[in-house]
């Protein structure tokens, strides 16, 4: 059990500190478990991660509340800029969805900058949460399955 909490544990780690990498940690783990041992592994890494970038998320939701944010944000090409990407992820569930699933999976967008960008063109937190999962989930299967099966 300490391989799997462990693992849980940095993913959330190295979702909030981008210097933490989570794919180099499953990498050096893919050599020490059975391939049947992946999805188990996988599904608590996708939720670490998940879990990590709502800490983003809310961070981010709260800054906006700042006095010096606030008078950025007042600027009305601030205003139309982000009335533009509102409705275009706020009201498009399956696109939000779609984009933070693809950041999960392969990167692009970069998770970091999705952490950034979703609560500020107000993400639903649980279309975010969900792809997320799922994304990075399958992302750690992918490492942690490949490199358990093709190394000794």
């Amino acid at each position: 059990m300490g391989l799997e909490l462990g693992s849980f544990l940095y993913s959330i780690l190295s979702s909030v500190v981008p210097i933490f990498n989570i794919e180099i940690y499953l990498a050096a783990i893919a050599t020490q478990i059975q391939t049947r041992d992946a999805v188990l592994l996988a599904v608590l890494v996708g939720f670490g991660q998940a879990a990590g970038k709502l800490v983003w998320y809310w961070m981010i939701v709260h800054s906006m509340r700042l006095p010096w944010i606030q008078r950025r944000l007042e600027k009305p090409e601030r205003q139309a800029q982000l009335e533009r990407w509102e409705r275009r992820i706020a009201g498009r569930p399956v696109v939000a969805g779609g984009v933070t699933f693809t950041a999960g999976l392969v990167g692009f967008p970069p998770l970091l900058v999705l952490g950034v960008a979703a609560p500020v063109v107000r993400m639903n937190v649980p279309i975010f949460f969900s792809m997320m999962w799922l994304g990075r989930g399958l992302q750690s299967w992918a490492i942690l399955a490949g490199l358990a099966t093709f190394l000794p």
